[in-house]
């Protein structure tokens, strides 16, 4: 069993996939109780009313907003039906793709990126990167039942696959000649960014259509969930003016 905290995050679980969901804990009369008592009805889940110190022992140095959610193992998705499924939902997916990330705080907080700015799903490769580990499930902070995680055997052949769905794959790199405002956000697209230390590999930076820079002052590289986060918001921006 797993617990995630955090209203939004409990309630696009309860909604998403209620079937998984096995028990809700909530504080007495908070803002919030009377919506999750009538979800928890609806979706035939126990729900027990607690106190504040009892979520904070549940879940400890972890926001939850006086919500708690118990619940099993997600479903996994397979990369050609996290490409049917966003494409059926919006005409102008964002995915990200994450080439090598090691480090689990990356990761965690990539996903919280994802999450935050209404990325449709997150590509991982299976091997020589982390998983969704118990920390980085900690540092996501309920992201990762938010945003599909598929893992694939393969990036660059994953990427050929996106791109015969229609999908735009957009590089990043330091060294770029365009920045990521001169994107073109109003179509599918893939954000492909690579690892803490050495960026994209080359096969995959081949694969990519364009490549774009984050404009910086220079004075330090970003690392990856920094980069994640700027670029993910800039899209997320762009699209709204764009609306």
């Amino acid at each position: 069993m797993d617990y995630l905290g955090g209203i939004h995050a409990v309630k696009q679980l309860l909604s998403r996939y209620p079937k998984h969901v096995k028990f809700i804990w909530v504080v007495q009369r908070s803002q919030h109780s009377n919506w999750f008592s009538s979800a928890c009805r609806q979706h035939d889940v126990p729900l027990s009313y607690v106190n504040k110190s009892d979520l904070d022992d549940l879940l400890p140095d972890i926001r939850h907003q006086g919500v708690v959610a118990e619940y099993t193992q997600l479903p996994t998705l397979g990369l050609e039906d996290l490409c049917a499924q966003s494409l059926q939902r919006s005409k102008t997916p964002c995915l990200l793709m994450l080439d090598r990330v090691q480090d689990p705080q990356n990761l965690g907080a990539c996903l919280r990126s994802a999450a935050v700015f209404g990325v449709d799903g997150v590509i991982i490769p299976k091997d020589r990167a982390v998983g969704v580990t118990p920390t980085v499930l900690k540092v996501a902070v309920g992201a990762a039942a938010m945003v599909p995680v598929v893992r694939v055997a393969n990036l660059t052949r994953a990427m050929r696959l996106l791109k015969a769905q229609g999908f735009w794959l957009y590089g990043t790199a330091e060294t770029a000649d365009q920045t990521i405002t001169q994107a073109d956000v109003d179509v599918p697209i893939v954000w492909v960014m690579g690892n803490e230390s050495k960026g994209l590999g080359h096969q995959v930076e081949q694969h990519c259509d364009v490549m774009y820079r984050i404009d910086t002052t220079g004075f330090s590289t970003l690392n990856i969930a920094t980069s994640a986060g700027i670029v993910l918001h800039t899209t997320f921006s762009m699209r709204g003016t764009s609306r």
